[in-house]
Parts: C-alpha cells; structure tokens; sequence
C-alpha cells in the first residue's frame, strides 16, 4: 500500500473510532440525540416566545371596562371567601352523589340529604329542629361553632340550584 493510501485509510479508520467513542461517552459539549428531536428539551417546542416588543401585545391601553370588571370580581370573591370551605356546595350534583363523606364535597352532600329530609316533614316545628339540627352538623363537620344566617342562605341557594 502506498503511503498516501494508507495514511488516508489511517485517518478514516480513527474518525469512525473517534466518533464511536464519543457517542458513547453521552453529551460531552454535543447536542444529543434526545435533544435533537422537534420540541426536546426545556423549550417544549411551542413557539409564541411572548416577548414584550412594542405594539405587539394586541392589549387596549383604555383600562376603563377591565377596572370596571375587576370590581365586580371582587365582590363575588368575597362572597366566596366568606363561605370558605362551604364553597364545596358550588359542586354538582353527581359530584355530591359520588363524594367521600369526609370530604368537603361529602359533607355538604350529607347536608343536602339532611335537609331534604327535613323539609319534606309536614309538622312545622319538626321541620324547623330538624333544619337547625342539620344546619348544626354541617358547622361541626366543618369545625365551626355555628354559621351565619347569610351563610346557610347561600349553601341552600347553590344546593337548590345543582340538584
């Protein structure tokens, strides 16, 4: 073999030996395979950067209607916040059906069942203790000592209205 040749098969032969070895060493300063796929890595492959360049946003500078909105989000958030964990009568009714009875969810559920057995008694004064009886429970299965007049009213409004 002439030299040429054989320094040029040398060459080929340590570039394949070369490139072996590193692949098996893993991502030494080279991307790799799993991140050479459309999308790997920590970038998701989504696009829509959302950079904050001028004039792109498409957002209105007139913050006159979202004021206006945000007002009205903070007193229905208060009302929520005011039931606190009685915000679990906003669920349905098959959720109720299907709670744990230690749940949130599974109390209020046994509360429902509660005062519907109470409002279906025709003695008024029945009714009235069996209600007050429930309404008891349900503070105590919450940790409270009572609830509110206001509270009780908007349980039974949204039980009343997911049934």
């Amino acid at each position: 073999m002439k030299p040429n040749r054989y320094l040029a098969a040398l060459a080929c032969a340590g570039l394949v030996a070369g490139t072996v070895s590193l692949s098996q060493l893993g991502p030494v300063g080279f991307v790799s395979a799993a991140y050479a796929k459309n999308g790997g890595g920590n970038g998701g492959g989504n696009g829509n950067g959302g950079g904050n360049g001028g004039n792109a946003s498409g957002h209105s500078a007139d913050h006159g209607k979202s004021a206006e909105a945000h007002d009205k989000n903070d007193a229905k958030s208060k009302e929520a916040n005011a039931l606190g964990a009685l915000n679990a009568a906003h669920a349905s009714a098959k959720a109720r059906a299907h709670a744990s009875p230690n749940s949130a969810v599974g109390k209020i559920a046994t509360y429902e069942k509660s005062r519907e057995a109470a409002l279906s008694l025709q003695d008024p004064a029945a009714q009235q203790q069996a209600l007050e009886t429930a309404e008891a429970k349900l503070a105590a299965s919450f940790g409270m000592s009572s609830l509110s007049p206001e509270q009780v009213s908007q349980v039974n409004t949204l039980l009343d209205a997911r049934k």
